[in-house]
């Protein structure tokens, strides 16, 4: 069952729920922002490994469910959202989500920092650490904004992995799109 209703993300309420732990909260906020800079090394498995093996996720391109379809999607789909951008979670509120799980709400947004270059990397990629760049044409600058929701569950050694994730309505800075290949 989806958390949209008339495609939007379920509202919040205004305190927090019960029996959430620091520690809970703590840890699932770190792992949000870890998961990111994982999206940003964008290595494959390592984002994987950040899903249980058949999480969901409910994109702006579509759902797609499990390690397989995300693997596909990655590699297919997802590559221009990665060179030249970095992905920053604000406002993370954290609420009990059944018995063994919680609910991270947050606000995603890409910043685009670099665009990419022939080769699929980025001016400034990875691989560069320290250099200083200079942009006359905007950059950095906001690409993309959108809620997420993630619905995080524990793995059989006891850390968070993505159960189902839920991108809401994104907005675009659509001067920020990648040049077209």
């Amino acid at each position: 069952m989806s958390l949209f209703t008339n495609n939007r993300l379920p509202p919040i309420s205004a305190t927090t729920s019960n029996n959430v732990t620091a520690a809970e909260r703590t840890s699932a906020i770190d792992f949000v922002n870890r998961v990111n800079f994982l999206f940003e090394e964008f290595d494959h498995e390592k984002m994987l490994s950040a899903f249980h093996p058949d999480a969901v996720a409910y994109h702006f391109h579509g759902t797609i469910r499990g390690h397989a379809e995300m693997r596909k999607f990655f590699a297919e789909d997802y590559p221009y959202l990665i060179e030249g951008v970095t992905r920053h979670a604000t406002n993370h509120v954290v609420d009990r989500d059944g018995e063994d799980g919680v609910m991270v709400k947050y606000h995603e947004q890409l910043i685009r920092h670099a665009w990419p270059v022939k080769g699929g990397k980025a001016e400034s990629g990875a691989e560069i650490a320290g250099p200083e760049l200079k942009h006359e044409d905007g950059l950095p600058a906001l690409w993309l904004w959108s809620h997420m929701i993630d619905r995080l569950r524990k793995d059989e050694n006891g850390e968070w992995k993505i159960a189902e994730r839920y991108l809401g309505a994104a907005a675009f800075n659509t001067k920020f799109d990648p040049p077209a290949e």
